[in-house]
């Protein structure tokens, strides 16, 4: 989500919910009484049919408050901030026949964010040859790509906030109204608006309060309660939409959003307050986004998300990953991530790079009696081990081990992937034993795709500083 940035990160608040709350108008019994004395005239809201032609979006957003870290069994408050400055230009590629089959394309060209965690400031950015998104959305979900190649989980984050411009539109009323009526946006509408995974409860209520020169305006507010990765989400929403009912498009939308979210497996809790400002302003034409870029771009659309990729600090290795892992732990010698599926936690994996090149070659017996040394009194038996090739030809050890810790039933599968020069990543996946079914193969994405670099090809896209 748009504060994913911080699991590892922390910083200063810089907002309050009342100075947030002061700027979104809020409609008065005046406006009910004005309604009335002119008659209720009522009004069609509705969005023009997509031609394709470009928007330019410019994003704002301002977050402030604490995340909550689990530590020694206690939640420590660690104060975090977010500023963030995006603009970007959208085509719509669809034309909105099928409400299931939404696509729009975007190039990001002005990105400015500062992320504070305490003693630590990072400022994310995209990559070269990632500027270019694409954006597919159906009823149940929204999907976020780059047709450049996979996406790092910080690049993911820069460019998922809440109020996706794909589907503003789906906040406006099915039926004509007047000033002063009050209409409930769907849960879908609200589960994608927020980014969550599901919707426990929506209270949330747009409301007409003026329509003038063809702009309408209409107030957002409500408490939505919902989950994300499982973890359950308390929101507060107040806001202002202005629709322009002449071009057919909804121009501009300023959101303050307080969150109270629980602490999960592979993140940390929110308590935070955001304030959010989109503006969408109609183009002539685009210079980023022309005809040729894009039908040279290789679009897919699916409710199943692409990969993301890892590549490493230093540049000299890099992975495919399934959205549900998360990355904990990122240093040099040790990369940990965590597979949660609706809330639960399913496996960890520990990556780690030799810290020197190999003089000769890791035999099958040899990285057995290793694995075996260091699971010590956690060893109960051999499942299988054996020796092969990836398609990328790199050589790959496995051994699968049973045996136990903490009395719970666990199954540990370890990887060695070696090349002909000696590098060498070592894998450790660990799960309980009776998750192996619903775990199944879910090594094998990474292990396949890892892939060792020449230093320096491939770069971070994020930097992190000490304050």
């Amino acid at each position: 989500m748009w504060v994913t940035f911080t699991a590892t990160r922390y910083g200063k608040d810089s907002m309050t919910l009342k100075k947030l709350l002061a700027l979104v108008p809020v409609l008065s019994s005046g406006l009910f009484a004005a309604s009335l004395a002119l008659g209720a005239e009522k009004f069609a809201l509705r969005a023009a049919k997509p031609d394709g032609a470009p928007t330019r979006v410019v994003v704002n957003l301002e977050v402030g408050g604490h995340l909550k870290v689990a530590s020694d069994k206690k939640i420590d408050p660690v104060p975090m901030s977010v500023v963030a400055e995006m603009g970007y230009d959208e085509r719509r590629l669809d034309d909105d026949s099928n409400p299931e089959s939404r696509l729009a394309l975007r190039w990001y060209d002005d990105v400015h964010v500062v992320i504070k965690a305490a003693d630590q400031m990072a400022k994310p950015k995209l990559r070269e040859g990632r500027q270019l998104i694409s954006v597919s959305a159906s009823e149940k979900s929204v999907v976020i790509a780059s047709p450049g190649g996979p996406l790092t989980r910080d690049e993911l984050d820069l460019v998922e906030i809440p109020s996706n411009t794909l589907i503003l539109d789906e906040l406006l009323p099915l039926n004509e109204v007047a000033v002063g009526d009050p209409w409930k946006p769907s849960e879908s509408v609200v589960t994608r608006l927020l980014l969550l995974d599901a919707v426990a409860q929506t209270d949330v209520v747009c409301r007409l309060v003026e329509v003038k020169s063809d702009v309408a305006e209409i107030t957002i507010d409500g408490p939505v309660s919902g989950a994300i990765k499982g973890v359950a989400s308390q929101i507060e929403l107040k806001g202002k939409l202005t629709f322009n009912l002449k071009q057919g498009i909804a121009t501009s939308l300023l959101l303050a959003i307080k969150e109270d979210r629980g602490v999960g497996y592979a993140s940390p809790g929110l308590d935070v307050v955001a304030k959010l400002k989109v503006v969408v302003s109609p183009l002539p034409e685009s210079k980023l986004l022309t005809d040729e870029v894009l039908s040279t771009a290789k679009l897919q659309q699916s409710d199943v998300p692409p990969m993301l990729e890892f590549v490493s600090k230093d540049s000299s290795y890099r992975f495919l990953y399934d959205r549900r892992w998360s990355v904990v732990g990122d240093s040099p010698q040790l990369v940990v991530m965590r597979l949660v599926d609706r809330g639960d936690l399913i496996a960890q994996c520990n990556l780690m790079p030799a810290i020197k090149q190999l003089e000769k070659p890791i035999e099958l017996t040899q990285f057995q009696d290793d694995v075996r040394k260091a699971l010590g009194p956690m060893f109960g038996q051999y499942e299988s081990a054996a020796e092969s090739a990836l398609p990328s030809g790199l050589r790959m050890l496995k051994v699968i081990v049973a045996g136990a810790a903490e009395k719970l039933p666990i199954q540990w599968r370890y990887y060695s992937i070696q090349d002909q020069s000696g590098r060498e990543i070592t894998l450790a996946f660990t799960l309980e034993a009776p998750l192996a079914e619903q775990f199944r193969d879910q090594d094998k994405p990474i292990v396949e795709s890892i892939e060792f670099l020449q230093t320096g090809i491939a770069s971070v896209p994020t930097s992190t500083e000490q304050k």
